[in-house]
């Protein structure tokens, strides 16, 4: 079974260098008591079909469309903006495999949530006060089958088999300020000190293992640069080094921020692979030797299809090599993503107030010479204010006099 959610939200606007990309477009008029806005909007909520391979949006328009439907931070590509205009419905189909769609397993209840951000914008080269951005969310159930057979035992044998079930745990991915401590950021500077956190919950104690492994990071345009191997195994020290794993179910590692060249929006993605833990025993970590400067690998390749399978209840086979570079079950493995905004903070440039709290103050440094200037500045103005309180009350003493 499968529902749909739309919330809405006024589109975050953006300054664009491209003249053929939606830009911010503000006009300022002195003296003029209202402005042209374009004659434009959607009519009631938008249509969502929550298909087996993809989601589909479509919006009914008041008069015919002449702008596009996006995905967020994706309008360079193709894929991922439909410029179909002169007719009252737009829309756009989003495939599970493209554009940065985000799949959630949902624990309670069981299932997973396919997720997606939207923008509809009314004007061909600008974002103005009419657009739209609406977060898109799909929610596959898990569907529970219950299969019976007649199976014939022997008179003289009777053998009782019992097998209990465990849910898969259900696992994210977090970029924490400053430390593990940390809390959860979107909005970070260039250089700024941040911690990579994987993580899984279970109902269950001492039983699962993870393995983080397969991570990349991309623009949101294809250039995407992969920065731990399919072994889970750092490429560049200088970007992510080997991970950490403080608990069994725990992974992360300190890094700095970084960023592409004239692009600010980072886009996570890592498999997390679930093993069963052997009683009695630690579980099997990635063996990795150190890694180099500048190993990353940069890709190319579409990202491989994959179909959408809901969670399903499984018994796991236990690993038996513990040599963990050689034999991941990737059949028990899962998608996590983060989104991150780098920007770089010039010295004449203001610091956004959501970020005021997160960055230190710098502080000022001055010269002996400016320091004593400054001393003896301020004890000249105190001098003055006594010379004039001692000049008003000898007035005031003279005036008293000669009244008496």
């Amino acid at each position: 079974s499968a529902s749909s959610r739309v919330r809405s939200s006024p589109a975050k606007h953006s300054k664009m260098a491209d003249v053929d990309r939606p830009i911010v477009f503000l006009i300022l008029l002195a003296g003029i008591a209202s402005a042209v806005v374009v004659d434009n909007s959607v009519e009631g909520e938008p249509e969502i079909e929550c298909g087996p391979t993809s989601i589909t949006v479509n919006f009914n328009t008041r008069n015919e469309f002449e702008g596009h439907v996006y995905v967020k931070g994706l309008y360079d590509d193709d894929r991922c903006r439909n410029d179909q205009r002169g007719r009252h419905v737009a829309g756009i189909e989003l495939p599970f495999d493209t554009c940065n769609v985000a799949r959630t397993r949902s624990l309670n209840p069981k299932g997973i949530f396919v997720t997606s951000t939207v923008v509809i914008s009314f004007h061909p080269q600008f974002l103005t006060k009419v657009d739209r951005a609406y977060k898109i969310q799909c929610f596959y159930m898990e569907a529970d089958k219950t299969v019976s057979a007649d199976l014939e035992v022997p008179n003289e044998m009777t053998t009782l088999f019992q097998t209990q079930i465990v849910p898969m745990p259900v696992c994210q991915y977090q970029i924490l300020d400053g430390g593990p401590d940390g809390a959860p950021i979107h909005l970070a500077t260039l250089g700024q000190t941040v911690y990579h956190k994987w993580s899984c919950g279970s109902e269950t104690v001492d039983t699962f293992c993870m393995i983080v492994h397969s991570c990349t990071v991309d623009d949101g345009n294809g250039d995407r640069i992969q920065i731990l191997d399919q072994d889970g195994c750092a490429l560049d020290k200088f970007i992510l080094d080997n991970l950490e794993y403080p608990a069994d179910m725990t992974a992360g590692q300190m890094a700095m921020v970084y960023k592409y060249a004239d692009r600010s929006q980072l886009f996570y993605q890592c498999q997390v692979s679930i093993l069963i833990k052997d009683p009695h025993e630690e579980c099997p970590r990635p063996k990795c030797a150190e890694p180099i400067g500048f190993g990353a690998k940069q890709e190319h390749i579409p990202k491989e299809s994959r179909k959408l399978v809901p969670a399903s209840r499984r018994v796991l086979r236990r690993k038996r090599d513990v040599n963990v570079t050689t034999t991941i079950d990737y059949e028990h493995t899962m998608d996590v993503r983060y989104e991150l905004t780098a920007i770089e903070i010039a010295e004449d440039q203001a610091l956004p107030s959501s970020m005021a709290s997160s960055v230190s103050s710098t502080p000022i440094c001055v010269s002996s010479n400016v320091a004593v200037s400054i001393i003896a500045f301020f004890f000249a103005v105190l001098l003055t204010v006594i010379a004039l309180i001692l000049i008003f009350s000898r007035s005031a003493g003279d005036g008293k006099s000669f009244k008496a």
